[in-house]
Order: structure tokens, then C-alpha cells, then sequence
């Protein structure tokens, strides 16, 4: 079985053309924030008075947030929030599970069909946009316009 592994740096490439076909320019400024949150997949989350970034996984994830204040290229495991500004404009979110650490069973590499799911989520707490994936090395990619 042949392992497809796009890396930081594809989808760091993928966002930046996502982000140019929409006519959007970025400033270059870039923040980090992040909350750890640990609840379940759920139609709407908490309203925090911003739109956030949560990615749910049981395991690593590399991945890239565009807004209007630049790229971030994050990493973690598990699920996790990231605050956005008020006015994010164009959003653009890939993430892309981590398989460096795959398991192997008698030299037999065991594919990672656990699930990944990335949300964009509005000031008001609503999901405006989801999308999983349980493929080995997979990618969830969304987009939103605020």
C-alpha cells in the first residue's frame, strides 16, 4: 500500500492558492492562540464572541489557518481550539493527520482510520462549516467567508 503524505509544506501550498483564487491578500501578521477543548462533535459549541478553528482527533495533526491576518501552520494532537479575530474575512483551514508515528505489526504497517474533523464556527457558537476524513494520512480542507 503506497503512503500519500502531503506535508506542512503541501498544505501550506494548497492554502496559499486557496487563498489566492478567492482575491484575498493576507497582512502577514501572524498570532497563536489556542485553547485546549475536549468535548465531542456536537451541531454548535459555545459562543465565545469570535469564530474559531476546533480540530477533533484522536490523534497528531499537522495543519494551516488563513485569515485576513496571515498563515499559521499549527501541530498537536487530539481536539483543539483556535481563535480567530472578529472579522477574519476569507478563511481557509487544512489539516492533515500525522502518521509518522504509525503503528507496525509484524513489519506490516497499520493504516490510521481513526477520524479527523475540522470546524469553522461562528461568533455565535453555530458549525458554518465541517468536513472529516478517516483516511490514512488524510486531509480535511474548509472554507468560510465572514
Amino acid at each position: 500500500m503506497k503512503k500519500f503524505n502531503f506535508g506542512i509544506l503541501g498544505i501550506i501550498g494548497i492554502l496559499i492558492l486557496v487563498v489566492f483564487v478567492s482575491g484575498c491578500t493576507s497582512s502577514g501578521n501572524n498570532t497563536n492562540n489556542q485553547t485546549s477543548d475536549g468535548q465531542s462533535t456536537q451541531q454548535s459549541a459555545s459562543s465565545t464572541g469570535t469564530p474559531q478553528i476546533k480540530v477533533i482527533s484522536s490523534g497528531p495533526w499537522d495543519g494551516a489557518i488563513a485569515d485576513n491576518s496571515g498563515t499559521r501552520s499549527v501541530q498537536g494532537s487530539g481536539t483543539k481550539t483556535f481563535a480567530l479575530s472578529q472579522n477574519p474575512g476569507a478563511v481557509s483551514v487544512n489539516f492533515q493527520k500525522d502518521n509518522s508515528k504509525d503503528q507496525v505489526n509484524n513489519g506490516t504497517i497499520i493504516p490510521n482510520t481513526s477520524t479527523l474533523t475540522v470546524q469553522i464556527i461562528d461568533a455565535s457558537g453555530n458549525i458554518v462549516e465541517s468536513q472529516s476524513t478517516s483516511a490514512d494520512a488524510g486531509v480535511a480542507s474548509v472554507s468560510h467567508g465572514f
